[in-house]
């Protein structure tokens, strides 16, 4: 099942802006994607070249015109710090993945917009399973999801992009 997801509405909490992801978005999100402090944890590598940056935008973009993803860009006073998505969102459930940039970390941002988009993905899209995973070692992620109510239904060593086994745990919150 895919959604109908256009238009894609922006979210608004008391500190952030999540609107759909643009073109324009970026060269904010290279700097995020090209910065090791923020990609510590992900499942790939730092992204050395913008030219990667706007196709993997434009391909994020094909695919919510799909109705197989949602993609949200974090805007603070006017400027974008982070990204926030549901991924794989098939038969009710969907994967949630977020990225915020290292000087905005330890703020509640990310809490902040994972409820948004928790309440978004549960109510007006009638999701009924939320999916996401961390790298165990990154205590700030797993803190975000079990503040806004996602449970740790497993933990194993997973692979990442590189083929690396890192230790990873498996969340998931069900309405």
């Amino acid at each position: 099942m895919t959604l109908t997801l256009a238009p894609l509405p922006s979210l608004k909490t008391d500190r952030l802006i999540l609107r759909p992801q643009e073109d324009v978005d970026a060269p904010a999100l290279f700097a995020i994607l090209n910065d090791d402090r923020a990609m510590r944890f992900w499942n790939r590598s730092t992204i050395a070249r913008l030219a990667v940056v706007e196709e993997l935008v434009r391909e994020q973009q094909a695919a919510m015109a799909e109705g197989q993803c949602c993609y949200w860009t974090l805007i603070q006073s006017d400027e974008a710090i982070g990204s926030i998505d549901l991924s794989l969102i098939e038969a009710g459930s969907a994967e949630l993945g977020f990225l915020l940039r290292p000087d905005r970390w330890g703020r509640g941002l990310a809490s902040e917009a994972v409820g948004a988009v928790v309440a978004h993905a549960l109510g007006p899209l009638a999701l009924t399973r939320l999916a996401a995973a961390v790298q165990t070692a990154n205590r700030a992620a797993a803190r975000v999801l079990e503040k806004n109510g996602f449970v740790c239904v497993a933990e194993r060593r997973a692979a990442i992009s590189s083929g690396e086994l890192r230790d990873c745990a498996f969340y998931r919150l069900s309405r």
